[in-house]
C-alpha cells in the first residue's frame, strides 16, 4: 500500500485511526511505501525546525520510499493530462497505479482517478 502525505501528517499528528492503522499494517507484516514525492512535502513543510526535520526522518525510516523516476513520470503526466491533478498528487497517484497498490489517502481530488484503488482512513 502506499501512503498519501496527508496520512502521513496524520500519524505524526498522532491521529489515533491513523496511527493504529499503520501499526496494524506493519504488524501484519505488510509492506507500506510512500512516493519520494511525499518525503518532499514533509520536508517542506514551512514551520519545520531541525528537531522536526530529524524526527520525520526517522519516521520516514518505518516505509519504503519509492524514488520518482522516469516511468513513475510518465504515469504521472498522463494522470495529470487525464484528472487535471497537481504534479505532487499526480506522482502520488502514479506510484500506487505503476506499483498496483492501493492508495491510503484523504485527498477527495482522487477519486475521480478511475484506475487506483483507494482506501480511506
Amino acid at each position: 500500500m502506499i501512503l498519501d502525505t496527508n496520512i502521513l501528517i496524520a500519524y505524526l499528528n498522532g491521529e489515533r485511526a491513523v496511527v493504529d492503522f499503520v501499526l496494524n499494517q506493519k504488524e501484519a507484516g505488510r509492506a507500506i511505501f510512500v512516493s519520494s514525492v511525499s518525503v518532499a512535502e514533509l520536508l517542506s513543510l514551512p514551520a519545520l525546525a531541525e528537531t522536526d526535520i530529524r524526527r520525520i526522518k526517522d519516521f520516514l525510516g518505518n516505509f519504503i520510499s519509492v524514488p520518482l523516476n522516469d516511468d513513475l513520470a510518465e504515469a504521472a503526466a498522463v494522470l495529470r493530462r487525464t484528472y487535471k491533478l497537481s504534479i505532487p498528487d499526480a506522482a502520488v497517484a502514479a506510484t500506487a497505479l505503476v506499483h498496483r497498490s492501493p492508495l491510503i489517502t484523504r485527498d477527495k481530488s482522487f477519486r475521480k482517478v478511475k484506475e487506483i484503488v483507494f482506501i480511506d482512513l
